[in-house]
Formats: structure tokens, sequence, C-alpha cells
């Protein structure tokens, strides 16, 4: 083909083709005849097609045995079976990801469901343990007519010592010897 033609000559190729064949119907059959009348390139091009197809004829004409058949045949189940075991192996792969992941979320959310409810509940045991020195001595604490009391004590460094080393039951002594 001349490289000068426009790009619509593989276009008009299948449309030569078509009309030969006989594919196209009144009104494109129509429309390929009367190119033909006006363009003379058309035409050329059509007769090559018929030329092309013309020894298309002579060409000794094979006929497939029963084992070409049947090794076709083979051939396209191997493929079907190939392609089946593909698909099954992606599923299973797929359904394994989806069950991973599921087992995943809800692990997460088991730690985090446990870390917020053992931070819930254990709140009041963490203040409870802030309070048990107070708690330890509560019976001498008892004895004690007033809150400014025990803040004097305080002030004198009664109970500083006690964070030092003191017993309990050594300030719990002093506190009632001061009373």
């Amino acid at each position: 083909m001349n490289p000068h033609q426009p790009e619509t000559d593989g276009a008009h190729a299948d449309e030569l083709v078509a009309y030969l064949d006989g594919e196209l119907d009144a009104q494109a059959t129509a429309e390929v005849e009367r190119r033909l009348s006006d363009d003379a390139e058309y035409r050329q091009r059509l007769r090559q097609y018929q030329q092309a197809w013309d020894l298309l004829d002579h060409l000794p004409y094979a006929e497939a045995d029963e084992q070409f058949a049947r090794s076709t045949v083979e051939m396209v189940a191997l493929r079907t079976t190939d392609d089946v075991e593909r698909d099954r192996a992606a599923t299973n792969l797929r359904r394994g990801l989806s069950i991973a992941g599921w087992v995943g979320a809800c692990l997460a959310a088991a730690v985090v469901g446990y870390t917020l409810l053992n931070n819930h509940l254990s709140a009041p045991d963490r203040a409870l343990l802030g309070d048990l020195p107070v708690i330890e001595s509560i019976d001498l604490y008892m004895h004690v007519e007033s809150v400014e009391f025990l803040r004097t004590l305080d002030r004198e460094g009664l109970f500083v010592e006690e964070a030092v080393g003191d017993s309990v039951e050594d300030s719990a002594e002093e506190v009632q010897n001061a009373q």
C-alpha cells in the first residue's frame, strides 16, 4: 500500500472484505457500489481482494483427522482445568485473607475492649491503693478529733518521717501520744 494513503484504508479494507463476503446491509452495500462506480482506486483494491479471495479456492483442503480433534479437545480441557485451578487458588487466597482480616480485627477489638474495661474497672482499686497508708491506719485516725489536728502533725513533720522510713505503727503511737 502507498504510505500516502489515508488512515481509513484499514476501514475500507474491512468494508470491501465484508462486501465480498456479502455481510453488509442494503444501505452499506449501496454505498460501496456507489463508491466503486466513482473511485478507480477503490475498484482496484476490490479487484485485488477478489483475486486473493479466488486464489484461496485453489489451495488444497486439509481435513483434520480424529487425532487432531482429540488433541485439540485435550488441550482445551487442560487449559480449562488450569484456569479452574488458578481461579480456585485465587478464591481460596481471597477467602484466607478475608478470614485473617476478620480474625485480626476481632483480636484488635478484644485487646482494645480488655484495655478499656480493665482501666475502667481498676480505677477504684487504684484510688484505694493511693489511700492505702490511710486505710492501714484508719483505726488510729478514728481516735483523732479533727482534721486540723492531723494537719498540725503534718506541719510538724510527723508524716514526713513516716515517708522517710518510720513504720506506720510508730507513727500511730506518735499520733496517740500527741492526743
